[in-house]
C-alpha cells in the first residue's frame, strides 16, 4: 500500500550532533518528506503538540526524547521501540551464547547484595532495558554495593530498588561496531572502538562480521528498525546489545542510506 501521508522527521536540535542533523535534513528531499527541529527540555517528560499530526512523524534525538515520545500516544507511532523486546534478558533468550554477556545475571538494583562475590571481584553492570538509566560500568562488588546503598534511599524514579540490571563478568574486547538494521537488512556499519579507545572507521567492516550479523538476523527478527552493537573478543564476534534507533547516535555511518531505508519501510506500512 502506498503511504499517502507525508513522512515528517522530528529532529531534536539540542543534544544532537549538528553534523548528523544536517545529514538527515539533506536526505529528506522527497516530495513526501519533510523535517522540523524540536527542543527537548532536559529531565522533563513534556512534549510540544505535533505541528503536523496527519504526517507519519519519526522521532530522532536523545534517549529522553525517545522514551517520552514512546509514552505519548500522539508521538508513539514514530518510535521503533518495545520495552519487552529491547532488553538484555530477551537478547540472551533469543541469541544465547552469541551475546557477549550471556552468562550474566538479571537482578534488581535492590538485590545486589544477593550476588555471590568477594569484595574486590570486578563486575560489569548495565541496565537490563534500553532506557539508559545509567551507563554500563565496571565496578568491584564492594563499589557496586556501596553505590546501590547510596542511590536507593533517594527513591529516584529512573533508578531505584526495582530497576532491573544485568551483571556479568568483564571481558576484554578487541573491537566494536555499530550496525543499523532495517527490515532485516544491514543498511550501514561502522567500527567505533578498538582496544577500549574510540576509533571510528566505516571501512573496517569484515565480511565475517557481516556474516555473523546476517545469521543472527535470520535466527531472530527483533524489530523492523533497530541498531546492533557487536564486539570482537578473542577472534569471536558477539552481540553487545541492541538499541532503539530513535535514540541512538551515528558514527561515520551512511546516514542518508539509513534515513532512506526507514522512509521506505514507512511507505510500505
Amino acid at each position: 500500500m502506498i503511504l499517502k501521508k507525508k513522512i515528517n522527521w522530528l529532529l531534536q536540535e539540542n543534544l544532537t550532533k549538528p553534523t548528523v542533523l544536517e545529514q538527515i535534513k539533506r536526505a529528506l528531499n522527497g516530495v513526501d518528506e519533510s523535517w522540523e527541529t524540536i527542543q527537548i527540555i532536559p529531565f522533563s517528560t513534556s512534549l510540544p503538540p505535533l505541528q503536523n499530526p496527519q504526517a507519519f512523524n519519526i522521532v530522532y534525538g536523545s534517549t529522553t526524547f525517545m522514551l517520552n515520545a514512546y509514552q505519548n500516544s500522539d508521538y508513539r507511532r514514530g518510535v521503533f521501540y518495545d520495552p519487552a523486546v529491547f532488553q538484555m534478558q530477551n537478547y540472551v533468550r533469543q541469541w544465547d551464547s552469541h551475546v557477549l554477556n550471556h552468562q550474566g545475571k538479571l537482578l534488581t538494583f535492590g538485590n545486589i547484595h544477593t550476588l555471590e562475590s568477594h569484595p574486590d571481584q570486578k563486575w560489569f553492570v548495565r541496565p537490563n532495558h534500553d532506557s539508559k538509566e545509567f551507563g554500563g560500568r565496571l565496578l568491584s562488588y564492594q563499589e557496586l554495593l556501596e553505590w546501590s546503598q547510596r542511590i536507593i534511599p533517594l527513591q529516584l524514579s529512573h533508578l531505584n530498588q526495582d530497576t532491573e540490571i544485568w551483571v556479568a563478568s568483564p571481558q576484554n574486547i578487541d573491537k566494536e561496531w555499530r550496525l543499523f538494521i532495517v527490515e532485516d537488512n544491514i543498511v550501514s556499519a561502522c567500527r567505533y572502538q578498538e582496544k577500549g579507545v574510540l576509533s571510528i572507521n566505516r571501512f573496517d567492516v569484515p565480511a565475517a562480521l557481516l556474516d555473523f550479523v546476517e545469521a543472527r538476523i535470520q535466527a531472530y527478527h527483533l524489530y523492523p528498525v533497530y541498531v546492533l552493537d557487536v564486539a570482537l573478543v578473542s577472534g569471536i564476534y558477539k552481540i553487545i546489545e541492541c538499541n532503539c534507533f530513535n535514540g541512538t547516535g551515528f558514527y561515520d555511518h551512511e546516514v542518508e542510506k539509513v534515513v532512506g531505508a526507514i522512509n521506505g519501510l514507512v511507505r510500505s506500512i
